[in-house]
C-alpha cells in the first residue's frame, strides 16, 4: 500500500551538505510544524523528540561555525604583527636621519626595547598573544612611554592594542567552540540521530492516516493530517530542487512492489569534503585541542624549491661519474 508521506526522503536526507540538512530541519520541518503538531496530541510526542534531538544539533552547527573564524583570526593575527614591525621600520629609518640628540636617545631605548620582543611575531598565536601582551604593558611604562610619543608612534601602539584586543576575543570564542564540540560529539552522528526522530515522526503520521482512514473517518483530523504532508512534501520537493542545481539526480519515488515499506538501498553519500567543521590551517576542529598555529606545516617535498635543487645536484653528479667511467674506457 502506498504511504500517506513517501520515505524517500531517507536517501535524499544523507546527500545534505551540514548547513543544508541544518536549515531543511530549522526552516521547513521544526518551525513550520510546531502550531500543528499543538493540535495533534497522538503525534506530539514523536515531534518533541524530533525537537529535543535537532536542538543538539542546532547547538552544534552554530558551535561548528566557529572554524569560519579561522580566516578572521589569521587575518588579525597579521594586522597585529605588521603593526608591530611597523614600529621598527620606522625607527629604522629614524635613526640614519641627523636628528636631535634626545631623539637618538628615544631610538636607543626602543631598539632596547625590541631586542626583548624580535622574537615576538615567529612565535604560534598563545606566544604572539603573550608576547604581545608584555610588550603593550612596557610600551606604557615611564621608561619607554616618553620615547613613543616622541617618535610619533603613538598611534601605531594604539592600533597594535585594538588588534591585540580584537584577535583575543576572537580566539576566546573558538578555543570555547572548540571545548564545546568536543563535549557534543561530532555533527555527523547527531545528523543521523535527528533524521531518525524524523523517520520515526512520518512512520507515526503514516500510521494515524491508515488508522482514521480505516477507522473513524474524522474530517477535523484528516484535515490537519494533511496540512501537515503538504508542508513535509513542499520541504522535501524544495530539498529535491535545490541537490539538483548541484548535480545530484532526482531522488526516486519508492517501489511500487513494496508498498513504499523498505528503505532504498541507495548507499549512503559520505559528506563531502568541507561539511565537517572546515579549516584549512588546521585538523578537525572537533577531534583536537591544539592551538591554531602549534602543528607542522604538511608540505609536498617534492613541491618545495629546496628539493628541485636537491635533485639538480643529484642528477649532475649521475652525469659527471657517466663522463668519469666513459673516459675510462
Amino acid at each position: 500500500m502506498q504511504k500517506f508521506i513517501p520515505i524517500s526522503f531517507k536517501t535524499l536526507l544523507k546527500k545534505l551538505h551540514i548547513a543544508e540538512h541544518y536549515f531543511f530541519y530549522d526552516s521547513a520541518i521544526i518551525s513550520v510544524l510546531l502550531t500543528l503538531m499543538n493540535s495533534l496530541p497522538q503525534l506530539s510526542g514523536m515531534f518533541n523528540a524530533l525537537k529535543t534531538v535537532f536542538d543538539r544539533e542546532d547547538a552544534l552547527y552554530k558551535l561548528s561555525q566557529a572554524s569560519m573564524l579561522t580566516s578572521k583570526l589569521r587575518i588579525l593575527n597579521g594586522k597585529r604583527c605588521a603593526y608591530f614591525t611597523h614600529i621598527w621600520g620606522l625607527i629604522d629609518i629614524l635613526k640614519y636621519e641627523n636628528l636631535a640628540a634626545n631623539i637618538q636617545e628615544a631610538i636607543e631605548k626602543l631598539e632596547f626595547l625590541h631586542n626583548t620582543y624580535k622574537s615576538l611575531i615567529y612565535g604560534n598565536y598563545t606566544e604572539i598573544s603573550g608576547m604581545m601582551i608584555n610588550f603593550l604593558q612596557d610600551c606604557e611604562k615611564p621608561a619607554y612611554q616618553p620615547s613613543i610619543q616622541l617618535l610619533g608612534l603613538t598611534e601605531v601602539v594604539d592600533k597594535i592594542k585594538t588588534a591585540e584586543t580584537e584577535f583575543e576575543a576572537l580566539y576566546n570564542e573558538r578555543s570555547f567552540s572548540k571545548e564545546q564540540i568536543a563535549e557534543m560529539g561530532k555533527l555527523a552522528e547527531i545528523r543521523i540521530e535527528v533524521d531518525n526522530a524524523f523517520s520515526t515522526l512520518v512512520d507515526a503520521i503514516n500510521y494515524t492516516w491508515t488508522a482514521n482512514e480505516m477507522g473513524a473517518g474524522d474530517p477535523a483530523l484528516r484535515a490537519k493530517l494533511i496540512e501537515v504532508k503538504e508542508h513535509i512534501a513542499a520541504a522535501i520537493h524544495q530539498t529535491e530542487l535545490n541537490l539538483a542545481r548541484r548535480g545530484h539526480h532526482k531522488v526516486k519515488e519508492d517501489d511500487k512492489e513494496d508498498g513504499g515499506t523498505q528503505t532504498p538501498t541507495t548507499p549512503p553519500t559520505p559528506p563531502p569534503p568541507g561539511t565537517q567543521t572546515p579549516n584549512t590551517d588546521r585538523p578537525d576542529a572537533s577531534q583536537t585541542t591544539q592551538n591554531p598555529t602549534d602543528e607542522p606545516h604538511h608540505l609536498d617535498p617534492n613541491e618545495h624549491p629546496a628539493m628541485g635543487e636537491r635533485k639538480a645536484d643529484e642528477q649532475k653528479k649521475k652525469e659527471d661519474e657517466k663522463k668519469k667511467d666513459e673516459e675510462k674506457k
